[in-house]
């Protein structure tokens, strides 16, 4: 495949392109033991958006298998899981990182966070929102355990794993890096680079 765009994501940070039907996206993790926070929009209407809420249910899985796709709230494929050349980890239950979540972990003002990066990348798009959905968190490891609960720990990820999917709407892709690098350790204690490649 050719690569038509990369963008590079840096650490606390998020970045949004895009996107044209039947693109393939591959996201990759540079560095190794990093989340990244997908969120996919309509071009035509962006209140029609990725739902992992709808996504698990109309996959009865809490994500989605290689060859499945991502529904959206008007329960549409707007994405298909492609490829994974990744240890196979990933979530979709948790919200993003918000300055709330920063300060129960004691952080002082001025966090990064998933939310707010979420929303700074919309803008650079020419989008005004005020409601962040529910992220697609890749890498992200949140065992589910027998009785239920979960367990956060550290994304396995190596450097230069990745992930793709196709995009199946023309859309508007945004990732952020996980900022989070207290409490849990879920990101190896720091956030780092993330990149975006259209195929």
């Amino acid at each position: 495949m050719k690569v038509k765009q990369a963008i590079e994501v840096p650490g606390y940070a998020g970045r949004g392109i895009a996107v044209d039907a039947g693109t393939t996206i591959r996201v990759t993790d540079l560095e190794g033991a990093q989340i990244g926070d997908v969120f996919a929009l309509s071009r035509e209407d962006v209140s029609e958006f990725l739902c992992t809420a709808r996504t698990r249910a109309l996959n009865l899985r809490l994500f989605p298998a290689v060859g499945e796709a991502f529904f959206t709230n008007r329960y549409r494929p707007i994405l298909t899981f492609m490829k994974d050349d990744s240890p196979g980890t990933h979530d979709s239950l948790f919200a993003s990182c918000d300055p709330g979540l920063h300060a129960l972990f004691g952080a002082e003002g001025g966090h990064p966070s998933c939310h707010e990066n979420f929303l700074s990348a919309a803008m650079e798009l020419g989008l005004s929102l005020s409601d962040v959905p529910a992220p697609v968190n890749f890498f992200q490891n949140t065992p589910v355990d027998p009785d239920g609960s979960l367990r956060a720990e550290c994304a396995p990820t190596k450097p230069g794993d990745f992930v793709e999917i196709r995009a199946e709407l023309d859309l508007f892709f945004i990732l952020t890096a996980c900022s989070v690098d207290l409490g849990p350790e879920i990101n190896g204690g720091q956030s780092t680079a993330m990149r975006i490649e259209l195929f």
